[in-house]
């Protein structure tokens, strides 16, 4: 059965990027929680003074298994139907931030941990402070082991994640008063033919470039996909502007990695903008590259999964990013979580399934009585 109480109060911490006092109150309840259970904890603050949990089995032996999750919320916002930190249960769902992403899986974690007396694997939990803003990559990077499951994921067994490459478009005019539109050039214009074409090449991304690997939702394989996410422009109401900024949000798959994505949508940008006779500059921030962990470990943890829910398991590459992309150099991964599309994670009225938190408990007592 779920810890409803432990993950109320995990939920109740406003472990926000900016409130480290949270985080460690979320951290330091994670080490408490573990070792009631007599698990053996360690609080462990990393050079940048963000709070991390590392949880042992004291019996364990062989294959070090890492047990990936985190502590740390995105902010919750405005717009929510309730306080999102006072969390509370209707039904099979525990609401409020985090609920989902990631707390539910740390209860459903320890609960496994705690319950398998004698694994047959050395599970290791590992809780970071900082993953929503990316700021533990160095500390995960640290962590050492034969496999790691990355419970931070939908309900299903993922091998791998899209790459994230962000593309800064500059879209140029002449400036002037507004009251004297012949005397400039209307960058807000320009930018509006340059975002269509962004839209269009979105499309044929889609169709064009496409994953081997299967999507876990609404694709069939993995595809490139790009997008026109933040716009600005404009100084004054009475000042026709000279520039226009648009950034555009591109998901790589293995195949079609972030330097393919690049080249590509550079290249044809550049000889749009030409044609139509439009200033632009472009440039390009690599964030995340695409994975993929094959082996037979997905296979065997896929087994798992499935003789805990009697449903026949797929193996899937995620269409997001995940840390999976921290170990996957190093050592064989496999994802799995909770988070189903209407948990609105990262959105208002966050809230999980306890069946699902279970779901997940289950999985990973399997993997310590059987191993992988």
């Amino acid at each position: 059965m779920v810890d409803v109480e432990l993950l109320k109060r995990l939920v109740s911490i406003p472990s926000e990027p900016d409130n480290i006092d949270a985080k460690r109150g979320a951290a330091k309840l994670i080490e408490s929680a573990a070792k009631e259970r007599g698990l053996v904890a360690e609080y462990v603050e990393d050079s940048k003074g963000i709070p991390n949990v590392i949880v042992r089995h004291p019996h364990g032996k062989g294959k070090k298994v890492i047990l990936l999750v985190h502590h740390d919320v995105v902010p919750a916002g405005d717009g929510w139907d309730f306080d999102p930190y006072a969390p509370f249960v209707d039904g099979d769902k525990l609401f409020g931030r985090g609920a989902a992403d990631n707390k539910a899986d740390i209860v459903a974690a320890l609960d496994a941990m705690a319950a398998v007396s004698d694994p047959v694997v050395d599970p290791v939990l590992v809780s970071v402070g900082a993953e929503e803003t990316g700021e533990s990559e160095e500390f995960m990077k640290q962590i050492d082991g034969d496999i790691v499951i990355v419970l931070d994921s939908g309900p299903y067994v993922s091998i791998g994640a899209s790459g994230v490459l962000r593309v800064d478009l500059k879209v140029f005019g002449k400036q002037t008063h507004s009251a004297y539109p012949f005397l400039g050039e209307n960058a807000i214009y320009n930018a509006a033919k340059i975002l269509q074409f962004v839209e269009h090449l979105g499309h044929v991304a889609e169709r064009t470039f496409v994953s081997k690997y299967k999507a876990p939702e609404h694709y069939d394989g993995v595809p490139l996909r790009l997008n026109a996410t933040i716009m600005s422009a404009g100084i004054a109401g009475n000042v026709i502007p000279d520039v226009a900024e648009i950034l555009v949000d591109v998901r790589t798959v293995p195949e079609y990695g972030n330097d393919f994505a690049w080249r590509w949508i550079a290249e044809n940008l550049l000889s749009f903008a030409e044609r139509e006779g439009i200033r632009i500059s472009v440039e390009k921030n690599a964030l995340m590259h695409p994975w993929v962990s094959e082996g037979d470990h997905a296979k065997r943890f896929a087994d798992i999964v499935q003789r805990v829910t009697g449903e026949p398991q797929d193996v899937y590459v995620e269409l997001g990013g995940t840390d999976g992309v921290h170990f996957a150099d190093r050592m064989p991964v496999v994802q799995f979580g909770p988070m189903r599309p209407e948990n609105n994670i990262h959105g208002k009225n966050e809230f999980v399934y306890l069946k699902d938190v279970e779901m997940v408990q289950k999985v990973v007592e399997e993997v310590l009585r059987r191993g992988l």
